[in-house]
C-alpha cells in the first residue's frame, strides 16, 4: 500500500470521526463578512492555525456561488492541506486591518468550513518594522485576546519567523494582543519567554536596542512578572540571555512602528 493512499485512508477515517463529533476536516473554508462597506473589500486573506509569517497566508477570492450582487462572500481551496472544524483558528487581514480569532462552524452536507467576521473592526492597528544587526534568525508570538466580534471569538496564538532578521509584524493592535519577540526560529517551549514589544516600542518611531538593551528590558519585564512565571530576577536565566546574544554575535535591533 503507497504512501499516498494511506494518507488518504487517514483523512477520511478522521473526516468521518469528526463528522460524529459535530465537526470535519476538509480542505474547504468560506467565509462570511458582515457589516458597513464589505462588498469592497480586496485583498482579503486569511491566517489559519496561527501561520501568520506573510507565506503562510491564505488569499481568499470572492465565492461565485453567490453571484455579482453578493460581494461579502469569499472562499478558498486549500488544495491537499486540510483543517479541522473542531481544532482550527482563523483571523482576517484585509487592508490596515485584522480581526480577532474564531473557529468555523462545519457544513457537513457540503463539506465547508464557513467563518463569519465583522467589518469594520476598530482599533488602533499598527505595522512594526524589524531589523537585526548583523541579519539572523528571530520570531514573534501574537497572543491575540478575545473579541465580541464574528460568530465564536476565542484567544489564540499566532506566530511567524523572519529567516534574515528583517520583516514586518503587521497590523498589530497592541490593546488588543501581547506580542512577543525572540531570537531564533519559533520554538513553541519559550512562547512567553520573548521581549514583550507592547510596553516598549513607541508610534511613529525607531526603538535602537543593543545587547545590553535587550538583557536590560527583560530583566525589567521579569520583574514584573510579565512572563509565564511569577516575578523573578533569576541571575541564571540573565546568565543565559546574555550569553544567547553574544553567541549570536547581536550587536542591535530595530523597531519601527507606523501606524
Amino acid at each position: 500500500m503507497t504512501r499516498f493512499v494511506i494518507k488518504t485512508l487517514v483523512c477520511v477515517l478522521l473526516a468521518a470521526t469528526e463528522a460524529q463529533a459535530g465537526g470535519i476536516t476538509t480542505a474547504n473554508v468560506k467565509v462570511r463578512i458582515t457589516g458597513e462597506g464589505c462588498g469592497d473589500l480586496k485583498d482579503v486573506v486569511l491566517v489559519i492555525n496561527g501561520h501568520d509569517g506573510k507565506d503562510r497566508r491564505v488569499t481568499l477570492v470572492r465565492d461565485p456561488e453567490f453571484g455579482p450582487d453578493e460581494r461579502c462572500r469569499w472562499k478558498t481551496d486549500l488544495g491537499r492541506s486540510t483543517i479541522s472544524t473542531t481544532v482550527a483558528t482563523f483571523s482576517l487581514r484585509v487592508g490596515p486591518i485584522r480581526t480577532g480569532c474564531q473557529r468555523a462552524g462545519a457544513d457537513e452536507e457540503k463539506l465547508f468550513a464557513n467563518v463569519e467576521f465583522s467589518y469594520p473592526v476598530e482599533g488602533t492597528f499598527r505595522n512594526v518594522n524589524v531589523k537585526i544587526v548583523p541579519p539572523m534568525q528571530v520570531s514573534y508570538v501574537r497572543y491575540v485576546h478575545p473579541t465580541a466580534e464574528g460568530r465564536e471569538p476565542i484567544a489564540c496564538r499566532e506566530a511567524a519567523t523572519l529567516v534574515h532578521g528583517q520583516g514586518a509584524i503587521s497590523n498589530a493592535t497592541f490593546d488588543g494582543e501581547d506580542v512577543y519577540f525572540d531570537f531564533g526560529a519559533f520554538d513553541a517551549n519559550r512562547q512567553r519567554l520573548g521581549l514583550l514589544l507592547n510596553d516598549i516600542v513607541v508610534d511613529d518611531a525607531t526603538l535602537l536596542l543593543t545587547r545590553d538593551g535587550v538583557v536590560y528590558r527583560l530583566i525589567v519585564q521579569r520583574a514584573k512578572g510579565k512572563v509565564r512565571s511569577a516575578p523573578t530576577l533569576s541571575s541564571n536565566a540573565i546568565s543565559l540571555d546574555i550569553t544567547k546574544l553574544a553567541d549570536l554575535k547581536f550587536e542591535r535591533a530595530e523597531f519601527r512602528v507606523i501606524k
